[in-house]
Order: structure tokens, then C-alpha cells, then sequence
């Protein structure tokens, strides 16, 4: 039975579950780890949407205390990775919201020991964002898997998975956050016992054909919302680019509007004619206003104006539309960013 001591692990990614890691690797008696991440500048957005609860893989005060070794690259696919690997006597690694798709320059050289952590119920979920699809979609359940790397996007075979039901009944991309960080310690635990129970990892096989792959998502390109859907596919969309990210939008007489919380108005049932979709119709006398969607009443209770909260009913006047323009609403359906892009744009909003 192999011991503590026989593994050097590297960890690839900045996630709150890295941190989580490297603190069990510790307390379990392992080597300090080895942890390679992407440059500081590519995770602006990350810090800033997700320090607020917790959730931002804030490494660098591990590796001041020495209890990692960490090492951030441009790209992790080059020679001064292997060498870093080679220095340090790494013979496996956990893949954690790796920025860069591992190549098989890196894989090779772990002969098998290489593994990635999901944030998904594989072959469910492959791909990126998948919180606001899950909403999008009306899946109330959250997984993640660790599964071994290979060159394939998330189709490596499974070593070990786990779901949890998400039992708020309007969740929002933060509460799956919360749910996937506590399936990803389960399974760290998991994964320590694991390796350290046997010198072979047991795994299976992907099954292909039931696998569904979304992209990532950019709330500030594909966020813009089709006041013609359905209106229980406007509320799950405006709830799917809400907490942590900025909230979908449409555009109020030329301006930017963005959607932090709406609810469906059960007290009226009244359907309207598609020509009114996007009409506010309603100042309430709480402040929130009511908006025709899908041919019914839509109460927004939160928007977002220039980057600052507002109460709808002092920025919104009725007999005006909300608008979304057809060829960005076309253009939001086919856009997929990259982490690069989106944190380029970020820095250009903090004037960096």
C-alpha cells in the first residue's frame, strides 16, 4: 500500500476547492504541494465576482506560509512547466479550473496519474458555465466528477462522482457555486482514500452518446434577454446571469439596463398581445415595476444601472419599451468567450 510520502502532487487551476487541497494535503501528512496557475491577469473577473463570498482560490497566502510551492505561467503547455515538474519530483496531478487545456506534452509525463476535477455529473456536463445552464434548463441538481485527463474537453474516464439537490426553489448561480465547492471537498477526501488504498485507481469508461457539451458563457455579450420567450424561460435566463454575475439585459431608451431579480406576477393572469412584450406597464408602489414579457406581467424588483443598484420605479417610467435589438439578440446566441477576452474586457473596466 503506497504512502503519503509517495506522492508529489501538482495542482493545475485557482478554485476555492485548490485551497481546500492543499490544506487536506497538508493535513494528511503529504509534500508540500507544487500549484500552477495562469498569470494574475487572468482572473480579474474571478476575484472580483467571487472574493465577496469566499470563493476566490486565493493561493497566495499558502504559498507565503510554504505550504505550497506556486508558480504562475502564461501558458502551462511549455518546458518551463515540465522543468517545474521535474524540480519538484511531481508524479501526480488534480486538474482544478485549469485555465489552459492540458496538452499531451503534460500528460504524458504523468503516465496516467492525472486527473481533473469537474464541475459536473459526468458525461452529463461537459464544458464551461454550467450553472447558468442549469438554470437555463431547469436542473435543480448539482455535481462535479473527478475523472482522469485526457486531451478531450471533460471526457476522461470517471474515478468519482457526486450530485446534491439544490432545494432553494429560485436558485441562482450562486447557490450551485456554494453546493459545487462542498461536492468538491467531498470528493478531495474521497480521492485521498482512494489513491492511498491501492497503487491502481479504479475508473470507467465515459459513455460518449449521453454526453451533452455546453460553452462558456459572457453575461455582457450572451446575457441579453428575448422579450418574446416564454415568460418562464425570461425569468430562469434573467436568474441564470444573476448573483454572482452582472445580470441580464436590455436596453431602456438607448441605455443599459441590467436585471438583478424579477418574479412571474401570479396575481394577474391576463395574457397580452406579443406587440406589448417589453412595455412597462406598472409603477408599484413598493418600487418595482411591472414589465409585459411573453405575453404576460413580469414584476421586476431589482436593476442595475451603471454599474450601481437601483429601485426600478426611479429609472423606469411607464408608456417607454425594453429593447433588445434583434442582431445582438442573434449575435448573443452564437457568442462563446474565452477567460482570456473576458478578462481583457474586465481590465479595461477597471482602467488597468
Amino acid at each position: 500500500m503506497p504512502s503519503e510520502q509517495n506522492f508529489n502532487f501538482v495542482i493545475f487551476g485557482r478554485h476555492a476547492t485548490s485551497l481546500y487541497f492543499v490544506n487536506k494535503l497538508r493535513e494528511k501528512g503529504f509534500p508540500v504541494p507544487t500549484v500552477i496557475i495562469s498569470e494574475d491577469d487572468e482572473y480579474f473577473r474571478d476575484q472580483r465576482l467571487l472574493e465577496p463570498f469566499g470563493l476566490y482560490g486565493n493561493l497566495e497566502p499558502l504559498a507565503e506560509k510554504g505550504w505550497a510551492n506556486l508558480y504562475k505561467l502564461k501558458n502551462i503547455n511549455c518546458n518551463e512547466a515540465l522543468k517545474i515538474l521535474e524540480d519538484n519530483k511531481c508524479n501526480i496531478a488534480l486538474s482544478i479550473s485549469c485555465r489552459d487545456i492540458i496538452k499531451s506534452q503534460i500528460i504524458d509525463f504523468f503516465s496516467g496519474k492525472i486527473f481533473n476535477l469537474h464541475d459536473s455529473y459526468l458525461p452529463n456536463e461537459r464544458g464551461g458555465a454550467l450553472n447558468s445552464w442549469r438554470i437555463l434548463n431547469g436542473i435543480d441538481s448539482m455535481g462535479c466528477t473527478i475523472h482522469q485527463l485526457d486531451e478531450g474537453i471533460d471526457t476522461g474516464d470517471i474515478v468519482l462522482r457526486k450530485e446534491t439537490k439544490i432545494t432553494k426553489l429560485y436558485p441562482k448561480p450562486i447557490d450551485y457555486l456554494f453546493a459545487e465547492v462542498e461536492n468538491g471537498k467531498w470528493l478531495i477526501d474521497d480521492f485521498i482514500e482512494l489513491i492511498l488504498d491501492s497503487d491502481f485507481i479504479p475508473s470507467q469508461a465515459q459513455e460518449n452518446d449521453k454526453s451533452l457539451y455546453f460553452p462558456r458563457l459572457f453575461t455582457e455579450k450572451n446575457g441579453i434577454i428575448d422579450w418574446d420567450w416564454d415568460i418562464d424561460y425570461i425569468e430562469r435566463f434573467i436568474r441564470a446571469f444573476s448573483c454572482p454575475y452582472p445580470g441580464a439585459y436590455s436596453y431602456y431608451r438607448d441605455k443599459i439596463i441590467r436585471f438583478l431579480d424579477v418574479t412571474i406576477d401570479e396575481s394577474m393572469q391576463k395574457s397580452f398581445h406579443p406587440y406589448v412584450n417589453g412595455k412597462i406597464v406598472t409603477l408599484m408602489n413598493n418600487g418595482s415595476v411591472r414589465v409585459i414579457a411573453g405575453g404576460r406581467p413580469l414584476i421586476v424588483n431589482t436593476v442595475e444601472v451603471d454599474g450601481k443598484e437601483e429601485t426600478p420605479a426611479k429609472v423606469l417610467e411607464v408608456k417607454h419599451s425594453l429593447i433588445s435589438p434583434h442582431g445582438e439578440l442573434l449575435a448573443a446566441r452564437t457568442y462563446v468567450a474565452s477567460t482570456k477576452v473576458m478578462n481583457i474586457d474586465e481590465t479595461k473596466n477597471l482602467k488597468i
